[in-house]
């Protein structure tokens, strides 16, 4: 039987100790997403017998029932046999079938091997994370990254004098959340979406020292004209959780991109800007920068159950 609860902050050092271990480096892993985004996932967790469940509660329907793939040690057959068995006996005491989200293609494999025609699996682009080295993104070196190089520079011939990046402090948060508000306000069309995410921006920056989250703002002739904020994933990849620019400045993407490598993900090898989640736009910017990996993410159902 499986006790979810849902997280609190905690559960932080639990977590991350499960994530750090197990997580591939993906953004789905992360405690951080997890606490702030709990209207939109609904993330709960249950810690039993050395493995973490997690249930995604607001995406559960009441045909299916929604988890990430539980966190552990995945090298012994029986034991991830019994951690998937857990899960299907807590689906169905709830009446629905199992729908396992966002699973990574090795733990995709791992599931089918041990549940030979149990469940289908769906290759999902708009899942596919893009990771990058930090030495990529810092030193914009190679032949492949001379473009974004002009462009950095560009922006430094016309900015630089005038611009000024620093490491989010306290002091800078209430003119972050003003141009937060700024920026929503230039969306053409405010989507379900759009309002997690801006729910979410808050309570990071309400718990951003407990997070344990570090980030940089750019100021433009003294006006703060972008943000961005992340977290590590591992002790070898860390996250880009939320990044905004002002639109009527151009590279200023490609600035804080770089700028937040490297100011606050030194001595990790990754960085993760995580999916595109199918915006057209989004996915060109990321392919320009050609990730080292591209994490291929996967749906997976249990097939043929009937309460």
């Amino acid at each position: 039987m499986l006790k979810f609860t849902a997280i609190e902050m905690k559960d932080k050092n639990k977590m991350e100790r499960y994530f750090y271990q197990y997580g591939e480096g993906s953004c789905q892993h992360s405690f951080a997403a997890s606490y702030c985004l709990f209207s939109k996932y609904g993330d709960m967790i249950c810690e039993k017998n050395n493995v973490l469940y997690i249930l995604r509660s607001h995406r559960c329907t009441e045909k299916e029932r929604i988890y990430l793939f539980p966190m552990m040690d995945t090298t012994c057959d029986r034991k991830v046999k019994e951690a998937i068995e857990e899960i299907l006996d807590d689906a169905h005491s709830h009446g629905a079938a199992v729908r396992f989200e966002t699973l990574t293609a090795k733990a995709k494999d791992r599931l089918q091997e041990l549940f030979p025609g149990r469940f289908s699996a769906e290759s999902v682009r708009d899942y596919a994370e893009y990771i990058y080295t930090y030495d990529k993104l810092v030193n914009l070196s190679g032949g492949e990254m001379a473009g974004k190089r002009r462009y950095f520079n560009k922006f430094m011939r016309e900015y630089g004098a005038r611009t000024i990046i620093e490491v989010i402090r306290p002091e800078h948060v209430p003119e972050i959340l003003e141009f937060h508000k700024y920026w929503l306000e230039t969306k053409k069309c405010r989507n379900l979406q759009l309002e997690q995410e801006n729910e979410a921006m808050h309570l990071a920056f309400a718990h951003y020292a407990e997070l344990g989250l570090s980030g940089i703002v750019i100021y433009i002739d003294k006006k703060l004209c972008g943000y961005i904020y992340g977290a590590p994933l591992s002790d070898t990849c860390f996250d880009a959780l939320v990044g905004k620019g002002d639109r009527n400045v151009p590279n200023i993407y490609r600035v804080l991109y770089r700028e937040f490598a490297r100011l606050c993900c030194q001595g990790y090898e990754y960085v993760n800007w995580e999916e595109d989640l199918g915006d057209e736009g989004l996915r060109n910017a990321k392919m320009m920068y050609k990730p080292d990996i591209l994490l291929e993410k996967f749906v997976v159902r249990e097939l043929e159950y009937y309460e």
